[in-house]
This record gives C-alpha cells, sequence and structure tokens, in this order.
C-alpha cells in the first residue's frame, strides 16, 4: 500500500513535469542520442518554457513567423544584455558553475582582458580603462566574495556587458570540423568592429548505421531576448541534418561549415 501511494504521488510530477528537450522531441528514426557527458545532458535536460513565448528585454513579445519551436527557461534570459553570444556563454557557464568547473570560467573583453569567476571570487574589481573601451582587473584592496548563485550572475552580467561574438571567436574557442560536431559547440560569425551571430547547438543525434548526424539548435538574438530552439525552414522540424558542404540556413541568419566552434576548456 505504502508503494502505491508513493506511485500515485509521483506520477503527476511525471506528467506535469517541465519538458525539456530529451522529453520534448524524440530523435528522428533510426537516429539516437550517442553524447552523455555532462554537458550534453546539461542542454538537453534544461527545462523549456510552458508557453511557446519569447520575451524581449523590455516585457514586449517577438512575433515567431516559423522561427522558434521551443523557449528555454531561465530568469537571466530577459537581461538588456542577453544577445545571441551571451546565450551561448550562459548555457556554457551555468553547466560549469553548476559542476563546479570553476576553471572553465573565463571569458574575455573584445580587446582580450580576462574576466574570470574565481578572480571574482578572489575579490578582484573591474574598472574602466581611460576612454571606457576595455576593462582593467583591480587588484587594489581585493575583497573576497562568497560562491553563489547571485554572484555569479553578477560575474556573468559584466561578463555580457564586455564580451561578444568575436571575443569568444578570437579568444575563448577552437574550430571544429563539421563532422566532428557535438552538443554544446557553436556556430559564429563575428566581426571586431561590426555585429555577428552565434548560435548553439544544444543536441545531435546519430544513425549508427551510417553515421549520419542530426542536430538542433537554439539562439538570442538583437534586441535581447530569450533563448529559443529553432525551427529548420527547410522541413518545418527542429532537425537540422548535418551536410558537410552546403550553409546553414536558419529562420534569422545562416552560416557556412567552416564557422563551427568549440570552447577550449
Amino acid at each position: 500500500m505504502k508503494k502505491l501511494i508513493l506511485l500515485l504521488l509521483f506520477i503527476p510530477l511525471v506528467i506535469f513535469g517541465q519538458l525539456n528537450i530529451e522529453t520534448k522531441y524524440n530523435p528522428p528514426e533510426g537516429f539516437e542520442r550517442v553524447y552523455n557527458d555532462g554537458y550534453s545532458k546539461f542542454l538537453r535536460q534544461f527545462p523549456i518554457k510552458k508557453n511557446n513565448i519569447v520575451k524581449y528585454h523590455n516585457g514586449e513579445e517577438k512575433p515567431n513567423y516559423d522561427i522558434w519551436d521551443a523557449v528555454f527557461d531561465y530568469d537571466l534570459g530577459t537581461h538588456k544584455y542577453h544577445e545571441c553570444a551571451d546565450a551561448v556563454i550562459y548555457l556554457y557557464s551555468k553547466y560549469n558553475w553548476v559542476a563546479k568547473n570553476y576553471q572553465n570560467l573565463e571569458f574575455h573583453t573584445k580587446l582580450g582582458t580576462s574576466l574570470k569567476y574565481n578572480d571574482y571570487l578572489n575579490g578582484v574589481k573591474y574598472k574602466g580603462n581611460d576612454n571606457w573601451t576595455d576593462l582593467i582587473n583591480d587588484w587594489a584592496n581585493p575583497n573576497p566574495r562568497l560562491d553563489n548563485l547571485n554572484n555569479f550572475e553578477a560575474w556573468l552580467k559584466i561578463v555580457w556587458g564586455w564580451a561578444n561574438t568575436y571575443s569568444i571567436d578570437e579568444y575563448n574557442s577552437l574550430k571544429v570540423n563539421i563532422l566532428d560536431m557535438r552538443p554544446g559547440d557553436f556556430f559564429v560569425r563575428s566581426y571586431l568592429d561590426s555585429v555577428g551571430h552565434a548560435i548553439n547547438v544544444v543536441d545531435v543525434v546519430v544513425n549508427q548505421t551510417n553515421n549520419k548526424k542530426m542536430y538542433m539548435l537554439s539562439q538570442s538574438y538583437m534586441p535581447a531576448q530569450e533563448t529559443h530552439i529553432l525551427i529548420n525552414p527547410q522541413n518545418g522540424s527542429v532537425w537540422y541534418t548535418l551536410d558537410e558542404f552546403n550553409d546553414i540556413v536558419t529562420p534569422e541568419w545562416s552560416f557556412t561549415v567552416n564557422e563551427l566552434k568549440r570552447f577550449k576548456n
């Protein structure tokens, strides 16, 4: 009887629990999820909003012209700095913060200044250079900080304010052969003094018979907005077929096969 009661209590949690990539999207026929490292699982188990609404940073709703199929659910998704590169940074950072891989929590300003979470915990202060085109790590009279969610998010907002597509492309990532794609990789096109774009690879499935891959993408965009899982305009689903020759065409941007990157750490 006790086991039955516990089961009955558990059933509503299963039925009404928040969806994620793993529970919402089955792999296409013949494909399976083979990437089971910590970051791959983190991405496909990240919660999805119950409504399918993307909010801009000012609270307004983004119109959905067959752009997305689902929206990641996290409070910082509507922060005023949360644009494309910031969404890529967020998912990677949140995973590594939860996993306590603090050595991986390092990003750069577009001019190359290092912004490390460990330094932030150890009390570094950031100040602008003479014309506020870059940050300086100020170690005068350091005041150590506690490692908690509030301080992690405070550091992350500083990173968002100074990192961008150029910095993650130039300083924090390595080029990846398109055939070696795995969850957590990202496509990025960047310019030092112009607007680029970056999107995350959030799931990859493999056909073990022929080694073909399909994958799923997410993005934030401009103006700052919540991260959403993209629809493939060529087939109307969330799955893209890995093709080593043709451009990756998404609803609001296109990338070449040579623009796939992976964080160094």
